[in-house]
C-alpha cells in the first residue's frame, strides 16, 4: 500500500479528532444505547434503533480515521530553499481569464480543504502545480473546463 503524505498539523488534527471520538463521543453513544436497551431490544423501540445507528456511525468514523492514520506518512519539509512548488509549499496563483488571485498550500488528500486554502496534490490544479516555478503558466483541465493560471509567488 502506498503511503499518503500529510503535514504535521494535518496528522495532529486527525489524531485529535480520533481521540475525541474515542474518549468523549463513543462513551456517550454507548450510554444512550445501554439506556435504550432497558426498554427492550425490539423493532418497535425507536430509541434503541436510533442509538444503535448513532453508535454504528461513530464506530465507522473511528475505523476510517484509524485507517487513514495507518496509511499516512508525515512529510516534514525540505532541507534547502528552492523556488519550486512542492508538498507543503504555499503557491499564490492568478487565474488569467478572471484575474482572481488565490493562495493555496499543497497538502495531502486527507487534509485538503479548498475553502481554507489547502489544496490536495491529487486534485487537477495540485498535480499541475507540482514542480513548477514562479512566473510559469499552467493549463488545467478541470471538470468545469480549461483554466489557465500563472504562478505569482511561492512561499514556505
Amino acid at each position: 500500500m502506498e503511503k499518503i503524505p500529510i503535514t504535521r498539523n494535518g496528522y495532529r488534527n486527525l489524531l485529535k479528532e480520533l481521540i475525541y471520538l474515542r474518549r468523549t463521543v463513543r462513551p456517550q453513544a454507548l450510554e444512550e444505547l445501554q439506556e435504550a436497551r432497558m426498554f427492550g431490544i425490539k423493532w418497535e423501540n425507536q430509541q434503541y434503533l436510533l442509538a444503535r445507528e448513532k453508535h454504528n456511525i461513530i464506530q465507522n468514523k473511528i475505523n476510517d480515521l484509524e485507517q487513514k492514520l495507518t496509511h499516512c506518512e508525515v512529510f516534514v519539509g525540505r532541507k534547502y530553499y528552492c523556488k519550486q512548488v512542492g508538498f507543503g509549499t504555499i503557491a499564490v496563483i492568478r487565474n488569467i481569464d478572471t484575474g482572481e488571485q488565490r493562495e493555496y498550500q499543497l497538502v495531502g488528500p486527507y487534509e485538503s480543504d479548498v475553502s481554507n486554502g489547502k489544496l490536495s496534490i491529487d486534485s487537477p490544479v495540485g498535480r499541475s502545480l507540482l514542480g513548477r516555478h514562479e512566473g510559469e503558466e499552467i493549463t488545467v483541465y478541470t471538470p468545469g473546463g480549461i483554466r489557465i493560471y500563472r504562478i505569482v509567488a511561492i512561499q514556505f
